[in-house]
């Protein structure tokens, strides 16, 4: 197993604010919706004076979490074009970023467990995709401006703390903070971003400053909660009525005509339910029951897995019917194939560092030595031996090749999904849909023996029970020997 760690944190910094004056746009078009400023439109403005003086330093007070003790900052920077890359900042520090001539470009990376996503809005190619940790945000030329910005935060980082991100344009406007997800910049005007600012701030923290406007044009873009209604809208530049997708408090919503869609709809060759929030569902089976007719869609890129629900209406796999998180490896094989084994336990091979002999529960092979299968277990095959830092890292891990899951997830799949059942791996690093995958929302210490989704050890540990029977340990032990006289057979010698 190995984890990827890239991000190193300067020490905090103490804040200084400094306030500058500007007037208020109209904006507001709803109860709850972020306003927006008038543009400066000031092009002789000294920037770099603007900059400094724009409270864009502003120093977070996150502290190490209790239980890893990290201290879950993000680094991130701006490209000047394909390849060139200005210095990385933290987020722990009190620097911003600054360039007069704008940025095409946006990257960010993160210590500590959780996941971000993000989004820029060009000149030249409106919004890009979705990015997450390590990806570089696409544009068609270097000539592009980002001209506005979307972050926003899932799992343990968002259960710790949030998120603030604040722009200058390169005509002197200073706008306010925005937070997670909200839309930071100008859309629809011929401005762009010359000077920003990330800082995390402790959950229940005051912002660093005002977040009233954090946009300049006519009227606010994004989505954003109606108090005077209760439901979730979208607001747009234009003041035309959006349909497309949009992300709110880490739900995921279908907008048609500026509100969210309700009930079964059809969307990209996609059927969805809509809540009565108009959030679309993330697990079909309250929905719909088991339904024991599945097509699984692997996403080697973003390491997501799909069970798709068959859809008597369309005669398609087109309800995504479980999303599970999940490792992978470079040699996980793209392609069609089907599911054709299983396994309650499988020896998997020695532990790369020598601490003992890997096992997995819950497998089903799909490829030759390739299975999906639980995280890893050392030493025996027992929900006891479990490794913390493979569950909490379970985005950064990377396998040989198998597709590791949570032992829920690994376990739903055994008990769920008949064999035979054919499997799609392929890449797709921007598609983060059909929906997007959830992500450790509670760590676990390093102490923990283990997974704390695995139904068979939370069973023992109600009954009292901290480690195998005499009755469960044969059975896992024949579970192996059926699995190695199958590797034997088919010529494998290493299980990926």
């Amino acid at each position: 197993m190995k984890v990827l760690k890239t991000l190193t944190l300067t020490a905090l910094a103490i804040l200084v604010f400094a306030t500058a004056a500007y007037a208020y746009g109209p904006g507001e078009t709803g109860a709850g919706c972020p306003g927006v400023k008038s543009l400066k439109n000031n092009t002789s403005a000294d920037l770099q004076a603007v900059a400094e003086s724009a409270g864009l330093r502003a120093a977070t007070n996150m502290s190490q979490d209790p239980v890893l003790g990290m201290g879950h900052q993000v680094a991130y920077t701006f490209y000047l074009n394909s390849n060139d890359a200005m210095p990385a900042i933290s987020s722990a520090g009190n620097e911003y970023m600054f360039n007069p001539e704008g940025f095409p470009r946006f990257y960010m990376d993160h210590d500590g467990v959780g996941r971000y996503y993000y989004r820029v809005y060009t000149n030249t190619d409106g919004w890009s995709p979705w990015c997450n940790s390590k990806e570089i945000t696409p544009v068609s030329t270097d000539s592009a401006r980002v001209q506005a910005i979307q972050i926003r935060q899932k799992g343990y980082a968002s259960v710790l703390g949030d998120i603030y991100y604040k722009a200058v344009l390169n005509d002197g406007t200073v706008l306010d903070w925005a937070t997670d997800g909200q839309t930071s910049g100008t859309i629809g005007t011929d401005k762009f971003i010359v000077a920003f600012a990330i800082t995390r701030l402790a959950k229940g923290s005051a912002a660093p400053g005002s977040t009233y406007a954090p946009m300049a044009g006519s009227n606010y873009e994004g989505p954003y909660n109606d108090s005077k209604s209760g439901s979730v809208k979208y607001s747009t530049t234009d003041g035309h009525a959006y349909t497309g997708w949009a992300w709110y408090n880490n739900k995921q919503y279908y907008f048609e005509d500026g509100n969210p869609a309700h009930g079964w709809i059809y969307v990209d060759g996609y059927k969805y339910f809509c809540g009565d929030d108009g959030a679309i569902a993330t697990d079909y089976e309250p929905i719909m029951g088991l339904t024991g007719n599945y097509h699984i869609r692997y996403n080697k890129s973003t390491r997501t897995l799909y069970v798709m629900a068959f859809d008597a209406e369309s005669g398609q796999y087109c309800i995504p019917y479980k999303t599970f998180m999940s490792s992978c490896g470079p040699d996980t094989p793209i392609g069609t194939f089907s599911t054709y084994a299983k396994y309650d336990w499988k020896f998997m091979h020695p532990s790369e560092d020598g601490a003992g002999d890997i096992y997995c529960q819950k497998l089903t092979r799909f490829h030759k030595g390739f299975l999906m299968h639980s995280l890893l277990y050392y030493h025996q095959p027992s929900p006891f031996t479990f490794d913390a830092i493979n569950y909490n890292f379970i985005d950064d891990a990377a396998s040989g090749g198998c597709i590791r899951l949570r032992a829920c997830d690994a376990n739903w799949i055994y008990h769920n999904v008949p064999l035979h059942t054919s499997i799609t791996v392929y890449e797709d690093i921007h598609n983060k849909g059909p929906v997007e995958k959830d992500c450790i929302e509670q760590v676990i210490p390093r102490d923990q023996t283990y997974d704390p989704t695995d139904p068979e050890a939370l069973a023992a540990l109600a009954a009292g029970q901290t480690q195998q029977t005499a009755e469960e340990a044969r059975a896992a032990q024949d579970a192996i020997a059926q699995a190695a006289a199958d590797d034997a057979s088919m010529g494998i010698t290493t299980t990926e």
